[in-house]
């Protein structure tokens, strides 16, 4: 997962938007805001990389598990007309 992905400042967004809405209506100083959305940007990008990393990827296909070709037809097959 990448740090400045769109997911991970996204959800940082969310998580801080209280903050980020103080800051906004001037009841928060600019460093402090910033600095709670950046902390809340390196903890959803741990967050999403530790869930990844219990996940893993997707399994890929094995080679004996191959695809056979549109039409039905097993050219592997001798005997068979296209």
């Amino acid at each position: 997962m990448r740090l400045a992905s769109g997911t991970v400042l996204g959800l940082a967004a969310v998580v801080s938007s209280p903050a980020l809405w103080q800051g906004l209506n001037g009841e928060l100083a600019l460093d402090v805001t910033l600095t709670r959305y950046l902390v809340a940007v390196l903890v959803v990008w741990v967050a999403l990389s530790v869930v990844a990393a219990l996940v893993g990827d997707a399994p890929q296909p094995r080679a004996e598990e191959a695809v056979p070709p549109p039409g039905g037809e097993d050219p592997s097959v001798p005997g068979t007309l296209r």
